[in-house]
């Protein structure tokens, strides 16, 4: 049950993130890592990247969360579900960083495309 409560809530999050970024760097809502923050270019891309990073998220883990519902292990199902939902987000801010830093230098400018 933990998954498809973060499911729900990523997935609603996420949606709003992508849909209705904040428009300046803040401290309170969006995807906030210091390397998103470096500048208003980097905060941008960063709140599209992290919302749809989010909503994918969200929709795995309710897959995973139902699957761990239907086949229920021998071992607690809160404990698996929790695995996963701790995975995932690791998972999902690795992959939003590698994204940024394809795009950006260490400085926050834009990478030159050959």
């Amino acid at each position: 049950m933990i998954s498809l409560g973060v499911c729900i809530f990523s997935i609603l999050f996420g949606f709003i993130l992508f849909k209705y970024p904040p428009e300046n760097i803040n401290s309170t809502y969006g995807y906030r890592t210091p390397f998103a923050m470096k500048n208003q270019d980097t905060w941008n891309v960063s709140q599209k990247c992290g919302g749809i990073s989010m909503m994918l998220f969200g929709c795995i883990n309710g897959i995973l969360g139902i699957w761990a519902i239907i086949q229920p292990l021998g071992i607690n199902n809160g404990k698996v579900q929790l695995l996963f939902l701790l995975t995932g987000a690791v998972v999902m801010i690795v992959i939003d960083e590698i994204y940024l830093r394809k795009l950006f230098n260490k400085d926050g400018s834009k990478r030159n495309r050959y």
